[in-house]
């Protein structure tokens, strides 16, 4: 695990096609440190006791007309596995 925390909210964007690399910015408010994360895909889940995730992969958020914001994660953890890194969020 790269890193874990708290915070209110992830604002997710694709950097480019050509690099399929997901920008991920989390946005803390309790310690006001933000911190930008490049990650290959994102997995998202309102349900910490039962996590079914939502996979966000660059080819996903490449087709959304903005970037996609999660608000109110309360977990967050960077995990890198196989040579992908990973941002898991639990809300």
């Amino acid at each position: 695990m790269l890193d874990s925390g708290f915070t209110d909210q992830i604002l997710l964007d694709c950097i480019s096609e050509e690099v399929l690399r997901i920008r991920a910015a989390v946005y803390n408010s309790l310690n006001d440190l933000n911190k930008l994360f490049h990650v290959d895909r994102a997995l998202y889940t309102n349900s910490p006791d039962n996590p079914l995730f939502m996979e966000f992969t660059p080819e996903a958020v490449l087709s959304m007309k903005k970037p996609l914001i999660i608000s109110e994660v309360k977990l967050y953890t960077v995990d890198k596995r196989w040579g992908l890194s990973t941002l898991r969020m639990m809300k």
